[in-house]
């Protein structure tokens, strides 16, 4: 009996933290979200992630809050319960930004790769264009592809080590397809340097840090501040929620709005060239 409650008291002292990476690695234990989520289907709606880790939040609070005036206690329960939920949240939009990018990603190799044997195979007046100019606009966007793929895989980490202690949020399953895709999307860009190299081609203009932390910058917003705002709304605190929307969403709009503007400037004729995509 001493040793049971002991348990308890060490499960009732768990911070926010350390609470989702316990259902975490209970989740985990199965290989994909899928095969996880279907195990909820027969679980009571109030034992659900969300409501049992903002539950458990509450109560490790309180037992940690004791001795504390109520208004500080209070707080302290609340920030508690807003610390989970954001938590949990991030782990299900890691999970979903995480399998969305390796679908595109898929595809979008797939299409230049599809281009990169065309341009190979075809004679220029069969191309209607200069072989060694489309092979090395290839290159560059698979080049930059990579890139893209080591900011989100960058950003991903960032937010993990400073909301779940650096544990992985996705499953065992999504991180061996990552592993696979970063293989074929880097073996696909290396193959097509080389090519270009060998035709003769300018190499590529050298890596920009400061523009790929600036990306990566952007991932983390786009990886935290959703969650953060979906979280406020499950509790309940829809102005809050709101404003953290709208702080996102501001600055995507001012760059979709300076976007047009160079879009404006190619319809009449100036900055064409590059604006126009790769054409075979």
């Amino acid at each position: 009996m001493t040793t049971e409650r002991r348990l308890t008291g060490l499960e009732a002292s768990l911070s926010p933290t350390e609470l989702v990476l316990r259902w975490l690695s209970e989740a985990h234990a199965y290989d994909d979200f899928g095969s996880y989520f279907r195990t909820l289907l027969d679980v009571d709606p109030s034992n659900f992630p969300m409501d049992r880790l903002a539950r458990e939040a509450r109560e490790s609070a309180k037992q940690r809050s004791r001795g504390l005036p109520r208004a500080e206690a209070d707080r302290a329960v609340r920030r508690a319960t807003i610390e989970a939920c954001v938590r949990v949240q991030l782990v299900l939009r890691i999970n979903e930004q995480s399998q969305a990018f390796l679908d595109r990603e898929g595809l979008i190799l797939t299409a230049l790769t599809a281009h990169v044997g065309l341009v190979i195979g075809e004679s220029a007046e069969r191309l209607k264009a200069n072989p060694l100019r489309l092979l090395v606009q290839d290159r560059d966007l698979l080049l930059g592809r990579v890139t893209e793929l080591h900011a989100f895989e960058t950003a991903r980490t960032q937010v993990e080590e400073r909301y779940l202690a650096g544990m992985a949020a996705d499953f065992p399953a999504a991180r061996r397809a990552w592993t696979e895709q970063r293989t074929r999307s880097e073996e696909m860009a290396v193959m097509a340097l080389r090519m270009a190299e060998l035709d003769g081609a300018e190499p590529p203009p050298p890596d920009d840090q400061a523009a790929f932390n600036e990306r990566v910058a952007q991932l983390v917003a786009d990886l935290v501040e959703p969650a953060r705002s979906k979280a406020y709304d499950e509790l309940g605190d829809g102005r809050r929620a709101i404003e953290l929307a709208l702080k996102w969403l501001r600055p995507k709009l001012a760059a979709e709005a300076r976007g047009s503007g160079l879009r404006a400037e190619a319809s009449d004729g100036r900055g064409v060239s590059s604006l126009e995509p790769p054409t075979a």
